[in-house]
């Protein structure tokens, strides 16, 4: 299964390590794959604000937003499938989410 980020959600007030942290337990623990939703004009500047941070280390790939399927993480729902909701992804909220994605799977 993957999980769709919106790519807004890595600019602040989203701390790096908090998101790391989030983006790594969908990766390893739920066996995600990571995609990264942005437009194509914006991928190659978000690509660099991540790496410069080390917040790419868990991504798999940029994709067009609606490209692929998923569970997404937003800030709102974009389309007609399961979203987890924030208005970022900072150490006091980073639990939550990891608990509400983990809610809307199925583990191996």
């Amino acid at each position: 299964m993957n999980l769709l980020v919106h790519a807004p959600l890595c600019e602040p007030p989203t701390e790096s390590l908090p998101f790391r942290h989030v983006l790594s337990c969908a990766k390893l623990d739920c066996k995600m794959s990571v995609l990264l939703e942005c437009e194509t004009d914006m991928k190659d500047m978000y690509w660099e604000f991540m790496r410069k941070r080390g917040m790419f280390d868990f991504i798999s790939d940029i994709v067009s937003p609606l490209q692929e399927k998923g569970l997404g993480l937003d800030t709102k729902v974009r389309a007609q499938r399961a979203t987890v909701i924030t208005k970022f992804i900072r150490f006091e909220n980073q639990v939550e989410l990891i608990k509400k994605i983990q809610d809307r799977i199925i583990l191996p």
